[in-house]
């Protein structure tokens, strides 16, 4: 008896169909369109329910398949022999009621033989109605090396919509290569395929073993390990009645139709997943090629020149915040470091970064080469150009992101002055003032003295003047004041622009993973969603 599965098909199917729609422009247009074509046979069969069960009896020139399909029919409806050697048009047997007739309309059957005869469990032919049979369709095909075209291509048409295939062959054909040439095709439909070796009755016992046991053979060959063989004669009816079983079997069961289409869906399935290449294990980018995208990004945005500024500007600001009063006005001569960047407080517009040079492109567009293929090595085509394809970002959309990353890395971190400034520059200023009383103080008295006026009197604080010690004081103080800020400015300047480069490594590393790194791994996920669907449809 033929092996049975548990059904599966509406899953199989529809995870069939969601691997087609995802497979459009990712796989060979050919295996897609024949996986759309199983769907649509699917469902044209399945809108005609399985309670018929269509049986085509498939074979070459004389092998019998006629004097068969008599023998099962209980009468002489097939034409057989000298009165016409090779079957020209398909014969549809049905048992049971004219329900049947839309799907005998289905397959194009004209010539229809309504079935009144039934067969008694010994298996002798007998006139009477039985209801073991009622569903049953059986199809007298074309031979499948007929000569005629139009012959061959009636048998393929209808193997492909039948729910069983009886092959029929003898001694003589059973190791035709056409016949298994066709049957290699089948190596999932074992299940739903069955041989039948006809004209036992030429053979003697030993002779019929050997060709039972070498038929089997070349069946595991052909990958139909599950298709059972039956030694039968169509013409003294040895074995019709095991073959009645099966019929009588399958008939019962309504399975047949359901099988054939889990057949072919697993078949179609199969084509798809060799296309998809073998499973590599991994589905995602390796960190590692996502690390050093980014630091090549990094080293091509230019950003060594934004720290620079940032370190530079600090130290420009401090000086102006926290430095010598009296030449904070000569810092002014020269542009911000940052302004002349755009970037930083009270900038607007896009930054002016230097542009990146021909070496840096070649850089960037080398390291995205080098994630590709690390990630495609083992992917067969299309996926390695649609990965490619998909990660390849518009130059200029990149560095304008990489841009305005760096951008954002330094407002996000030079926005704020160190708290220190402001008590500094409130000595400073204090110190200033101090200079500048006790050297108008000082002015003063000398001018007294140069117009001979009376002296201004002139205190003193341990034998040092007052003025004298105001202005000494405050310009020497000024002077080490500003000295020792700008040296802690200098390290707050390091520290600042460590961590602008530090953000910027982390926008840069955001921009590679939107614009290069999550389109390679969409188009990862979607064959692995692929993959997922075609196992489902496959049945595992």
């Amino acid at each position: 008896m033929i092996a049975r599965q548990r059904s599966g098909l509406p899953d199989q199917l529809a995870a069939l169909s969601q691997a087609v729609a995802s497979a459009d422009g990712r796989l060979e247009i050919e295996d897609v369109a024949f996986a759309q074509q199983v769907l649509n046979k699917a469902e044209a069969r399945l809108k005609h329910g399985t309670t018929n069960t269509l049986v085509a009896l498939l074979g070459a020139t004389g092998a019998g398949k006629s004097s068969v399909t008599n023998a099962l029919v209980g009468n002489d409806v097939a034409t057989t022999g000298v009165r016409r050697p090779t079957t020209s048009s398909t014969l549809g047997c049905f048992w049971g009621d004219d329900d049947v007739q839309p799907l005998l309309d289905w397959l194009e059957v004209k010539n229809r033989h309504h079935v009144a005869t039934g067969r008694a469990p010994n298996g002798e032919i007998q006139q009477t109605t039985t209801n073991s049979l009622n569903g049953l369709v059986l199809l007298d095909v074309p031979d499948h090396d007929s000569v005629a075209v139009a012959h061959r291509e009636e048998m393929e048409r209808i193997a492909e919509h039948a729910d069983l295939l009886l092959w029929v062959t003898d001694s003589e054909k059973y190791a035709d290569k056409a016949m298994h040439d066709y049957l290699r095709r089948l190596g999932e439909h074992g299940t739903v395929t069955a041989m039948i070796l006809n004209k036992s009755d030429q053979l003697d016992e030993a002779s019929q073993k050997a060709c039972v046991e070498d038929l089997t053979r070349i069946l595991n060959d052909d990958g139909l390990d599950k298709a059972p063989v039956f030694l039968v004669s169509a013409q003294t009816g040895e074995g019709i009645p095991a073959v009645v079983e099966l019929l009588e079997q399958t008939v019962g069961d309504q399975r047949a139709a359901v099988e054939r289409l889990q057949a072919d869906t697993r078949v179609a399935a199969k084509t798809l997943l060799d296309g998809l290449g073998r499973d590599s294990g991994s589905d995602t980018v390796p960190g590692k090629v996502t690390k050093q995208l980014a630091r090549e990004l990094v080293e091509a945005s230019g950003l060594t020149v934004v720290t620079d500024a940032v370190e530079a500007g600090h130290r420009r600001d401090a000086a102006k915040r926290v430095g010598w009063p009296f030449t904070r006005w000569v810092r002014q001569l020269r542009p911000h470091p940052l302004r002349r960047l755009h970037l930083g407080q009270g900038s607007g517009g896009r930054s002016t970064l230097p542009e990146a040079s021909g070496a840096q492109r070649s850089r960037v567009d080398g390291a995205i080469r080098s994630a590709t293929s690390a990630v495609t090595a083992d992917l067969p085509q299309p996926w390695p150009e649609l990965i490619s394809e998909a990660s390849s970002p518009d130059q200029s959309e990149l560095n304008d992101r990489l841009d305005r990353a760096i951008s954002e890395s330094v407002r996000t971190h030079n926005d704020k002055n160190p708290a220190w400034w402001h008590l500094v520059n409130t000595l400073q200023i204090a110190v200033a003032v101090a200079a500048l009383v006790g050297l108008v103080w000082l002015g003063l008295i000398a001018l007294a003295a140069y117009f001979r006026i009376p002296e201004l009197p002139t205190p003193e604080y341990r034998e040092v003047p007052i003025p004298t010690g105001l202005a000494l004081g405050g310009l020497l103080i000024g002077i080490l004041l500003a000295f020792l800020s700008g040296r802690l400015a200098a390290v707050g300047a390091k520290r600042r622009a460590r961590a602008v480069r530090k953000e910027a490594e982390r926008q840069v590393g955001v921009v590679a993973d939107e614009m290069v790194i999550n389109p390679m791994q969409e188009e990862l996920d979607r064959r692995k969603s692929l993959r997922s669907q075609l196992e489902t449809a496959f049945g595992q």
